[in-house]
């Protein structure tokens, strides 16, 4: 285990911040406090962490690199599957925006359960305390900053008993990630002003806050547009599974099954259309792409219709004839071009 990094070496300067841990099965099992390193550091809000059975072998890995300065902590993190608390009940735990890349990570609370996916953000108030879960593999941008500074700005704990969760393409979320980028490119520049690092510890402060105070009366709960791009991405990312139905991408977006529904009556599509006209185009890119290799039995199952006289009067209603019938336009048309 690496740890580059202590608090009170970081107020009035920047400084990089590195942790690796890469354990075998059998450290794993022979460690007794394989975190123990991080009390007192800038990841202290994590706690009770465990690692579980299953994903014990073939070993561990967690990596994180960024840089921390008078409280503000922005890194880039990977993590194999991990369970724990985030929050210890106290004043000094900071607040955090988790932006997942790829995986997923699960937060519980008292005001309910929340899935980050790939291209979601959650931001929240540690000191409300949150079980979270981490999926093998995941990609997370940790941002952790002061709580007393965000309290300030808000002056409610009403607001800050909730989180804020939304799709990366928000404008706000977008703001945010251009002005992390822009406080990395500019370390040298903070390192020797601490002017200038109050002044992007503010503009943080700032963003988040608006950001929670916008969650207790909007949110994604009540932004169909977000609510309908964040399913959609969840669709997208999930078309072979067997088992996706509105419920289940509700939990993956992170609203209740009322809500979706809610959102996409004023869309053009109802969710599952969407997925099945997504699935067409798959399979119709797969059989123009095999041409006449192409079995249709096999196509039909691999993009979960239920069988191929199903797949067969689907691709014909919305491509206007048969598979068999399109391919052979499709190569008589190639042929006379």
């Amino acid at each position: 285990m690496e740890d580059v990094a202590d608090p009170a070496l970081s107020r009035g300067r920047t400084i990089d911040f590195k942790t690796n841990i890469n354990l075998t099965a059998r450290q794993i099992q022979e460690t007794e406090h394989l975190f123990q390193d991080w009390e007192g550091g800038p990841l202290a809000h994590l706690t009770r962490l465990s690692i579980p059975n299953q994903s014990a072998y073939p070993g561990f890995k967690f990596s994180a690199r960024g840089h921390l300065f008078d409280g503000l902590l922005s890194v880039k993190v990977y993590c194999d599957s991990l369970a724990g608390t985030s929050g210890n009940y106290l004043d000094q735990d900071p607040v955090v925006a988790d932006l997942v890349t790829s995986g997923r990570i699960v937060f519980t609370g008292k005001e309910g359960s929340h899935t980050v996916t790939p291209g979601r953000i959650c931001i929240r108030d540690t000191k409300a305390s949150w079980e979270f879960s981490c999926a093998p593999a995941t990609h997370v941008r940790v941002v952790r900053i002061p709580r007393h500074l965000v309290f300030s700005r808000i002056g409610s704990t009403r607001v800050l008993n909730q989180a804020y969760l939304s799709d990366v393409t928000a404008p706000e979320v977008r703001f945010l990630v251009n002005f992390l980028e822009s406080i990395e490119k500019s370390s040298t520049e903070l390192e020797r002003s601490t002017s200038a690092q109050s002044i992007a510890l503010d503009a943080c402060a700032t963003v988040f806050s608006g950001m929670l105070s916008d969650s207790s009366v909007s949110g994604i709960q009540d932004h169909p547009n977000a609510t309908v791009r964040a399913a959609k991405n969840v669709i997208e990312r999930n078309l072979d599974r067997n088992d996706l139905s509105p419920a289940l991408i509700a939990q993956m977006v992170g609203v209740s099954l009322r809500t979706l529904h809610r959102s996409f009556a004023e869309s053009d599509d109802s969710i599952m259309a969407f997925a099945r006209r997504r699935r067409l185009e798959k399979a119709h890119g797969e059989l123009v792409r095999m041409g006449s290799t192409a079995k249709v039995s096999e196509i039909a199952a691999r993009w979960q219709f239920s069988d191929a006289s199903h797949f067969i009067r689907q691709f014909k209603a919305f491509y206007g004839a048969t598979p068999a019938a399109y391919l052979r336009n499709y190569g008589s048309a190639g042929r006379t071009s």
